[in-house]
């Protein structure tokens, strides 16, 4: 027999494996995404949490900031977006970030409550009770407790 139609074969096997494996795309496990982004929102959060001069806080607030726009379904960037807009001062969008995350998760309370202080702080005190009214129907236990006596000092 001749070497030559059998190392054919063969080439043609090898070239055929390379060209499938090279082709099949490994498909991403949901969960190990998931924890990927948990890990950026981390990396982020110590950046701007222990940044040692403003540029590294900086860092991570944009850092932050692109997570947030690459994944605007993630209750807790937008959480954690809320916070930061309170810190700075910017009431309206920390409203906004909380609006998002109560959409995506009616049953983060404290998000609800951290609204009510940012309406308190741009003085919509009818806005602020009509959310902490919402978070009493909704919530029970300390929350419920805390919102109703938040409540009682708008009155």
């Amino acid at each position: 027999m001749k070497r030559s139609p059998l190392i054919a074969i063969i080439m043609g096997l090898v070239l055929a494996l390379y060209i499938y494996t090279s082709s099949v795309k490994p498909k991403r496990n949901l969960k190990t995404v998931q924890s990927t982004l948990t890990e950026q929102i981390q990396e982020a959060l110590s950046n701007i949490e222990n940044g040692e001069s403003p540029e590294a806080q900086m860092k991570g607030i944009l850092q932050m900031r692109s997570l947030s726009n690459k994944y605007p379904d993630n209750a807790d960037l937008q959480w954690n977006m809320g916070l930061f807009s309170m810190q700075s001062g910017q009431y309206e969008k920390a409203v906004a970030r909380f609006e998002k995350v109560i959409s995506l998760d009616a049953q983060r309370f404290d998000a609800y409550m951290q609204m009510a202080v940012s309406y308190t702080a741009l003085q919509d005190t009818s806005s602020a009770k009509n959310v902490l009214s919402t978070l009493i129907e909704k919530s029970q236990g300390d929350i419920q407790q805390s919102a109703e006596m938040m409540l009682e000092k708008l009155k």
